[in-house]
């Protein structure tokens, strides 16, 4: 329940509110629960948000960022919820 919540709460964010906002969401379903769906959340995010050329030569930020969160919480999600 939780957990749907949040991801719609960030899915509505992605179209609705600044960039940042779904990357918080982002960020609480990662911390607690294994959730690949903010994969699905950060390509959303770049193909709304980032223009043709990406930011600074990286063509899909949001998408790595939601990457590097799932495999960045992966062990601390193992020790938090034993």
């Amino acid at each position: 329940m939780i957990r749907a919540f949040i991801g719609g709460l960030s899915f509505a964010s992605a179209l609705f509110a600044p960039p940042w906002l779904p990357l918080i969401g982002m960020g609480m379903l990662t911390v607690r629960f294994r959730a690949w769906e903010v994969l699905v959340l950060g390509a959303m995010i770049d193909l709304l948000y980032v223009p043709p050329g990406g930011f600074f030569g990286i063509p899909i930020p949001a998408t790595l960022t939601a990457f590097i969160l799932l495999v960045g919480f992966e062990p601390i999600r193992r020790k938090l919820l034993v």
